[in-house]
């Protein structure tokens, strides 16, 4: 019988190695002898109520201090409306999914898109704009329909996700694309000035992963080395 880790020959009836005290495990024996116990014990996951509950209190605080001051200061709440859109849409990303042990991305996902769309209408009501129906609903639709598609992939797809990465990849180069033919619809800048070049790189990225996904050895290399 040998040590299991410097190799060193044992005599019979030792507990440790005599030379780098490892416990001696002799594969002779049933598994019970050895010790050890019958099941793996649960991972441990620090639970987020209590972040949940501090920044729920902080945020209430936020928007009463900001509804006190603007009512103070201008009778009225002006640039208030803005904060409290800010606070209530960091609340909805941030915070509330900490509230769930166990929170779906592909619902709160949505959720964030449906309360960043909301802010961004409030704001162009309150400014006069025209740019949302153009601009920033189209942007956010794509958006939520982009994010919430991939994750939903690599949440019920366990193969593939080289696949799955590169296809996101390709799509986030094309809605940057997008972004800047909803601008120029609606502010009339001209095209390609930004999103050409972020195109390339994105489309550089996924076809490599594409690629990789074709090619056994760099597939098991990403998946080795990135968990893909």
């Amino acid at each position: 019988m040998y040590c299991v880790k410097c190799g060193v020959r044992l005599q019979d009836g030792v507990d440790r190695c005599p030379l780098c005290a490892t416990p001696v495990w002799n594969p002779d024996q049933p598994e019970k002898e050895h010790g050890y116990p019958d099941h793996y014990p649960r991972a441990h996951k620090e639970s987020n109520l209590p972040f949940a509950v501090t920044m729920t209190v902080i945020s209430i605080m936020a928007i009463v201090v900001i509804l006190a001051v603007c009512f103070k200061l201008y009778g009225k709440l002006l640039w208030g409306g803005y904060a409290i859109g800010g606070v209530a849409l960091f609340y909805i990303i941030f915070v509330l999914p900490c509230w769930f042990r166990k929170p779906l991305a592909e619902v709160f996902i949505p959720a964030g898109h449906v309360a960043a769309a909301l802010l961004a209408l409030y704001i162009c009501l309150k400014t006069g704009g025209h740019w949302f129906l153009s601009l920033a609903f189209p942007v956010s639709g794509i958006s939520c329909l982009l994010f919430t598609a991939v994750v939903c992939l690599l949440k019920y797809i366990r193969r593939r996700r080289l696949f799955i990465m590169g296809g996101f990849l390709l799509g986030l180069g094309g809605f940057t694309m997008l972004i800047e033919f909803f601008v120029h619809l609606t502010f009339g800048v001209p095209m390609f000035r930004w999103s050409l070049y972020s195109m390339i790189g994105f489309a550089a990225a996924g076809g490599f992963l594409l690629l990789a996904g074709m090619i056994p050895a760099l597939r098991r290399t990403l998946e080795k080395h990135f968990f893909f």
